[in-house]
């Protein structure tokens, strides 16, 4: 797929275009709410990201790297008579460089097969388009969205962002009373970060299609506690739980803790062993707390995975098939995840502002777990820096980099965290890594 740039000023003129005109009927229809093009506001954003990682875990040393440039446009409307409108997103990447294996690092379009660079393309896309609903008042309230739509930890779906956000084509709505929120949706397909292909959610061994994935949601919150559980089904594959669990004692200490479980369906049943991520069902269990000054944070998690597989080490896998992005917010989270059978992982961010508005730092995991009488040890550190102005010219901009240095164990194949044994015994895996992403919106009305 080749990137096509003149559809960006083409995209930008419609909307603008639109603007002007509903104004004009704004003024001149009485029968029009105005509201709903006097609230309407034009986002215009920028995204450079480059990604890079050197690995031998399932294959001789290998060097995944991808760069891009993202264009962004996200026009949302006001609410005709003050409870219909509409939200769109339009998408413009190009590729700015990229090596052998790049579509793992999930930033350019991999057109062709296998992980040759010359596969490498940027893409365009309408991320979003979606009708919107709101009904209700300050203390009783609806929001609703029909369509594509990104959809961030609403149940046990999320969304991520790289170049470009993944979004999904369904409904989803919130409904508010006081301080309880229930929440719902049901989505049948995706677009990935990386394509504006449109692609159905599937199994890991890609051989039956996961129909559509509904979850629902319950959450309590007030000026301390939030307590929050979501349960959700892709259909015929997975059934999962999701409990998160937040406590404020003072403006300076946060206490949170996380639960995630997954149960096998039928059609997760029927897989090869090779493809299954754990045996009949996966849990993972964390708790973190975080202490923050002025001019410094520091964070620490704790977490232990219970993820059973048949004479292999099984692993609590975020997601919900492929093409799907799952609900997932402890810090086992990173470069390289640390939920495998039987592993506890200790995790820490550091953070200090040398100088205002720049936060320097460190991010580090060290997981453990026992396989054929082997305690095999990984971790990972990472030091980072963030430049995010909050006033002045440079407001809206935003400048990440981060690079690090991990060390595990070499692996059965990429989609197998099995240890590979030589004589017995695990082999040590080495990784580098990098990335950058600078970011900066223009609002345009």
């Amino acid at each position: 797929m080749t990137t096509k740039l003149k559809y960006l000023p083409l995209a930008l003129l419609s909307l603008l275009s639109c603007s002007v005109l509903a104004n004009d009927v704004s003024s001149s229809a009485g029968m029009f709410d105005n509201h709903f093009f006097n609230d309407s506001k034009l986002d215009f954003s920028t995204r450079n990201h480059w990604k890079y990682l050197k690995e031998n875990a399932s294959q001789p040393k290998e060097v995944h790297s991808a760069w891009g440039q993202a264009f962004t446009l996200n026009y949302k409307s006001g609410y005709l008579f003050d409870t219909l409108g509409f939200d769109v997103t339009y998408d413009n990447v190009i590729k700015l460089g990229a090596s052998d294996y790049f579509a793992t690092r999930n930033l350019l379009y991999n057109d062709g097969k296998g992980y040759s660079k010359h596969n490498a393309h940027g893409f365009n896309k309408f991320t979003q388009r979606y009708i919107k609903i709101k009904l209700g008042n300050d203390n009783i309230k609806f929001n609703g969205k029909v369509g594509w739509q990104s959809l961030k930890d609403l149940g046990i779906i999320s969304s991520s962002q790289h170049l470009t956000r993944n979004s999904y084509l369904g409904y989803s709505g919130i409904f508010n009373v006081d301080k309880l929120a229930f929440s719902f949706a049901r989505i049948n397909s995706a677009f990935p970060r990386e394509s504006a292909q449109k692609l159905h959610f599937m199994s890991n061994d890609r051989k039956s299609v996961i129909d559509h994935i509904s979850t629902a949601e319950i959450a309590y919150q007030d000026s301390t506690t939030k307590i929050d559980y979501s349960y959700g089904v892709a259909k015929d594959y997975l059934r999962r739980h999701a409990i998160e669990l937040t406590y404020k004692p003072t403006n300076k200490l946060t206490l949170g803790s996380q639960l995630y479980g997954s149960y096998a369906l039928k059609n997760y049943d029927a897989m090869s062993k090779s493809k299954k991520e754990f045996e009949d069902h996966a849990w993972h269990y964390a708790a973190d707390a975080q202490w923050k000054e002025d001019a410094w944070s520091v964070k620490l998690g704790l977490a232990y995975t219970d993820a059973n597989k048949h004479n292999a080490i099984g692993f609590y896998g975020r997601h919900l098939g492929k093409n799907t992005r799952g609900r997932f917010n402890g810090l086992a989270a990173a470069g390289a995840d640390y939920m495998r059978d039987g592993e506890l992982v200790l995790s820490a961010v550091l953070g200090y502002d040398f100088v205002q508005d720049n936060t320097t730092g460190l991010y580090m995991n060290y997981g453990r777990f026992n396989y054929k009488h082997q305690t095999l040890k990984n971790g990972e550190i990472n030091v980072f820096n963030i430049f995010k102005p909050t006033s002045g010219t440079f407001k809206n901009l935003s400048i990440l980099a981060k690079a690090g240095y991990g060390w595990s164990y070499k692996t059965i194949s990429s989609s197998d965290v099995t240890p590979k044994l030589r004589d017995g015994k695990a082999q040590r895996s080495p990784t580098l890594s990098a990335e950058t992403v600078i970011d900066y919106r223009f609002n345009l009305f």
